[in-house]
């Protein structure tokens, strides 16, 4: 083979060739590429969050969506429980947070917050000292921390979104605007420089370098503007066949078999009454309306909120409040996902971005103020209860947490934690209970005999439960 033979060997065509259909093919043409999750989020969460403010106040499903996050992450409220190994200390500590709480109503800052943390996919919380040198907690709204801020600094350090860094990435600074019910152009301020350490930022973290938050509600904005305009379709198409029984069509061009009609411009109108027989003339036929169609859009809106839901993270049941198709075994499977999702909200973000924050600010500042002498270095310690997530059967659940702490594979104090409660004050309301029973000689122990006749009845309503 002469050297021109080799050359064009060479260029010729492969025989096969290697490909991903993950990054390329033709299903991919029209999708575009997703970069950084900083810079995504940073350039589109703006719109996004407006977008699902939107819905959050005009859609039932995204209303309802919140309303679940809410009530399942804080409820009533989480509550603090101090570890200080000084027990009168821990419950002098516990008396003064609660009484602070209730002042302070930090209970629906909660709420607050975690509605926030679903809307606008961040939570902006400024800590600040009272004239009486205590805590007090604002919660700035996202778009007061100024988005259009992106600036590169002397030294190195550069700010993002209203997000300041030094040298080392670190978060040194937040650049807030301080605005008013009265101001017509709070953009126009030029923001405050606030120190990282009074700010609490809370998001949900998605991916490395993330610096704002984004909206839960972003993987199904679209999908709920979508089906709120199916749903419009769907009622004016009802409405429309609601109104028209049928059409009657004159083959023969007559127009005059129908005389008892109403006249309306060059169309005639007929009623059908109750038990109405109509011969019609020769040449007439008649079309009546055929809502077919209409069942087949509500299949596919009742797929759109399965998706919905997977797309929020919410147990569909409870999003649509539909539950002709749930039995207690699906519905307890879904419960128990859902539940270990929001227990990883609780635990991973709120506790350590929201709580533990807020308890050592408060408690440096007791300590400062001489209202709490703590003189201990783990005076800081504590513990976050949650209100207790109720499951579809309790005496099932509450039978296997008793034979669990029975075999010793869980402890009293997770039990009760489980159910939101702090074992301390949970044991002293139940021994001044005794006390007060032996007292007044009450007994409300249960009978063997009706346990297990509870028992029987409980069991029969699991065998129907199951069918």
């Amino acid at each position: 083979m002469g050297f021109l033979d080799r050359l064009f060997s060479r260029q010729a065509k492969p025989q096969g060739q290697r490909m991903l259909e993950a990054t390329s093919g033709k299903r991919w043409t029209s999708t575009p590429p997703f970069g950084s999750m900083a810079a995504e989020v940073a350039g589109g969460a703006a719109r996004v969050r407006g977008r699902a403010r939107h819905l959050r106040h005009n859609d039932p499903l995204a209303a309802n969506a919140a309303a679940i996050y809410k009530t399942g992450l804080v409820g009533y409220g989480a509550t603090a429980a101090s570890q200080h190994p000084d027990a009168s200390t821990r419950s002098r500590i516990d008396e003064r947070i609660a009484a602070w709480a209730a002042k302070t109503r930090f209970a629906e800052i909660q709420t607050e917050i975690v509605d926030a943390l679903v809307t606008d996919g961040e939570a902006i919380v400024v800590m600040r000292v009272d004239e009486a040198g205590e805590l007090r907690l604002q919660h700035v709204p996202a778009e007061q921390l100024d988005e259009s801020m992106t600036i590169e600094l002397a030294g190195g350090g550069y700010i993002a979104n209203g997000v300041e860094f030094n040298t080392s990435d670190e978060i040194v600074a937040y650049h807030i605007f301080k605005t008013r019910l009265t101001d017509v152009f709070p953009s126009s301020q030029t923001p405050i420089r606030v120190p990282a350490e009074d700010v609490l930022h809370i998001f949900k973290r998605e991916g490395a370098g993330q610096h704002r938050g984004l909206s839960w509600f972003a993987p199904v904005v679209l999908p709920l503007n979508e089906l709120s305009q199916l749903q419009d379709a769907l009622l004016v198409s009802a409405k429309i066949q609601a109104m028209m029984c049928g059409f009657v069509q004159d083959l023969n061009g007559t127009g005059t078999a129908f005389a008892e009609g109403q006249q309306s411009g060059g169309i005639m109108d007929l009623s059908l009454e109750p038990g109405t027989m109509r011969v019609l003339p020769s040449g007439y036929s008649v079309t009546f309306s055929n809502p077919a169609q209409m069942q087949q859009s509500v299949d596919f809106a009742s797929h759109s909120i399965r998706l919905i839901a997977a797309g929020l993270q919410v147990p569909e049941f409870l999003l649509s409040g539909d539950m002709r198709n749930v039995n207690y075994s699906s519905a307890r499977t879904a419960l128990v996902q859902f539940r270990q999702h929001l227990e990883a909200i609780q635990f991973t973000l709120l506790v350590s971005k929201l709580f533990v924050p807020v308890y050592r600010r408060w408690l440096a500042l007791a300590d400062l103020n001489g209202s709490l002498e703590i003189g201990d270095d783990d005076g800081a310690a504590v513990e976050w209860f949650f209100p207790a997530m109720p499951w579809v059967d309790p005496k099932k659940d509450a039978d296997g947490t008793a034979a669990m702490i029975a075999a010793g594979l869980m402890s009293r104090k997770q039990a009760v934690a489980a159910l939101g409660f702090n074992i301390e004050k949970l044991d002293a309301e139940i021994a001044a209970d005794r006390k007060r029973e032996n007292a007044l000689g009450l007994s409300f122990e249960q009978s063997p005999a009706l346990a297990a006749e509870s028992d029987k009845k409980e069991e029969k309503n699991d065998a129907e439960d199951d069918e």
